[in-house]
Order: C-alpha cells, then sequence, then structure tokens
C-alpha cells in the first residue's frame, strides 16, 4: 500500500518449488541462499531479473485494474502500471534500486507495446498474483506451509468456460526453446497440479513471454508441453529433496559446510548462468575450521602404493 492505492506484491510464493530445484542443483548454493550471505553492498538484481519483477508489476496491476472494472469495482484503488513500475523502481533499496531505475524505460516500452498488442483481447480475470497452496508431503520446514507454494500471475476464463493459469515472463529475446525448459519446471509442474483440482474446467497452463530490452518488444504466448512423466515423478522428487533441505536448513551448519556439487554446469555456467556464489566457494571454509584438522580419506594407487607412500 503506498498512499491510498495499492502497490502490489509480486515476489516468490512462501514455499516455492524454487528452493528445492537450488537445492537439488547444489546444496551449498541453496545454503548461501537461505543464510542470506552477500557482499557487504552487493545488489540482489541484476539487469535481467530486475527487468523481469518491474514487468510483473505493471502486468500485475494491468490485469487487476481490468478484473476490478468487470467486478464493478473501482479500478483506481490501484496504481496505474506505468506509475507502478516508478513507485516499485524508487522504493527499492540501494543498490538494487538504481539497477531498477536503469530499466524502468525499457520496461515500460514494452509494457506500453503490450497493451497495445492485447487491447481486444476478450477473457475473464478471476485472479491476479494468487498465492496457492499445493498438498505435499514432507514439505515445509520451520515458518513455511506444510505445503508448497506458488503465486499464479493471472487466471483466467476463456469463452468456453475453461480456466487458463499464466505466468508471465521477460526475456532480453524469444526463443523457440523457451516453452520447452519452461514446461519441465517445478513452478509450471506445480501449476499443472492445481489445475488438475479443477476438473473438466482446467484449459491448461500458458506461458506470457514479453521481449523487452535492446531487441524491442515482441510477445508470444505458448502453450504448454503437458509433460506427463515429469507430472508424474514430481511427488518422488519432492519427497527425495525436500527432508534434506529441510534438515539442512534446520542444522547449525554453516553454508560453507554444506555439499556442493562441483561442476562445470553448476558452478560456471558452461551452457547457462553460473552460480552467483561460485566465488565464495572458492574460499568457502570457515574460520573454525583448518586443512590440518579435516579428515582427509586415503586412497590406494594403481601399482598398489598408498598416497602417502
Amino acid at each position: 500500500m503506498t498512499g491510498d492505492k495499492i502497490l502490489l506484491a509480486t515476489g516468490p510464493s512462501p514455499n516455492s518449488a524454487h528452493r528445492t530445484e537450488t537445492f537439488a542443483i547444489c546444496p551449498r548454493r541453496r545454503g548461501f541462499d537461505f543464510h542470506g550471505e552477500q557482499e557487504p553492498g552487493k545488489p540482489w538484481h541484476t539487469p535481467a531479473t530486475a527487468r523481469g519483477t518491474l514487468l510483473h508489476v505493471a502486468l500485475a496491476h494491468h490485469y487487476r485494474r481490468i478484473q476490478a472494472t468487470q467486478d464493478g469495482d473501482d479500478p483506481d484503488q490501484w496504481w496505474e502500471p506505468a506509475v507502478a513500475v516508478a513507485l516499485l523502481a524508487k522504493q527499492t533499496a540501494n543498490p538494487t534500486g538504481t539497477i531498477m531505475q536503469a530499466q524502468v524505460a525499457s520496461v515500460l516500452e514494452a509494457y506500453l507495446a503490450y497493451k497495445a498488442n492485447y487491447t481486444f483481447e476478450k477473457f475473464r480475470v478471476r485472479a491476479v498474483e494468487q498465492v496457492v497452496e499445493i498438498p505435499v508431503p514432507g514439505t515445509g520446514g520451520p515458518g513455511e506451509p506444510p505445503c508448497k507454494t506458488a503465486r499464479i500471475d493471472l487466471i483466467y476464463e476463456n469463452k468456453a468456460g475453461k480456466l487458463i493459469l499464466v505466468d508471465h515472463k521477460s526475456t532480453g529475446r524469444i526463443t523457440k526453446l523457451h516453452p520447452w525448459f519452461y514446461a519441465r519446471t517445478g513452478q509450471f509442474l506445480l501449476m499443472r497440479w492445481l489445475g488438475a483440482s479443477f476438473g473438466s474446467r482446467f484449459g491448461g497452463v500458458l506461458l506470457n513471454l514479453v521481449q523487452v530490452g535492446q531487441a524491442g518488444p515482441k510477445f508470444e504466448r505458448p502453450n504448454l508441453d503437458p509433460v506427463p512423466g515429469f507430472l508424474a515423478s514430481y511427488p518422488l522428487y519432492l519427497s527425495w529433496y525436500e527432508p534434506q533441505r529441510i534438515a539442512f536448513e534446520q542444522s547449525d551448519l554453516p553454508p560453507e559446510l554444506w555439499p556442493p556439487l562441483p561442476s562445470e554446469h553448476t558452478c560456471m555456467g558452461r551452457y547457462a548462468p553460473g552460480c552467483p556464489h561460485a566465488d565464495k566457494c572458492d574460499v568457502a571454509v570457515p574460520a573454525s575450521v583448518s586443512p590440518q584438522d579435516i579428515n582427509w580419506p586415503s586412497f590406494t594407487l594403481a601399482g598398489g602404493r598408498s598416497e602417502a607412500e
């Protein structure tokens, strides 16, 4: 709330799938995230994630105002999208706020083009930035819901009466791979799990791609693959990794002692962005631990000699 108008929250849900995914990729990476350890003054946003955050706020206010009009409420209870974007960037603490302010112009350019492109879309908005709880046995640590949660950016009802679950994603350039890899993430699997509870009214999951940045505005709304094989095995995945994540988060172990998963795929990102904590991991030994105190494993060389010989 800002003044007498509402600035919508669009951040992560209380117990999202991202926590489990990060732990499964590398437990130590999740440890640094969990303990909130950052270098003094280090921003928590990059330009790309700042654009995504600002675009989400713009679209949240866009559709919440539409919903209010459809429901006979006053849409001016919520800031206009352009104002909401500027307010969020201004209110965010530095240095992240400075990064966000630098992205305001490109986000507004993309949003205004989006608004013009979809001026004549016709559907009934049913929910905006709705946090939902999906019961999953064995999930939820201290201070977390005993279930997985997801924040659904938009739920709308089409002319056929089907409920469509929508997630907004910003990107510097839309590619053919976006629908493929998003369909196979925990966030969208949870959305399909939720959609199944709608029964015959479930109309699918839609990816709302918005290109923001130097390449100029562009928009696509692909339907995502149903991936039943991933959906069927997702409960097993959660039941395997969630108890481990929760156990480590409840322990007194500093993140430096959480097990890492060192590889060119997790640390330096040969094919994807690298771990934001890679520089810490290189020297991540607690002051209370010295190399002389570590119980190094012994092994035998091929010739039958021990390594100490």
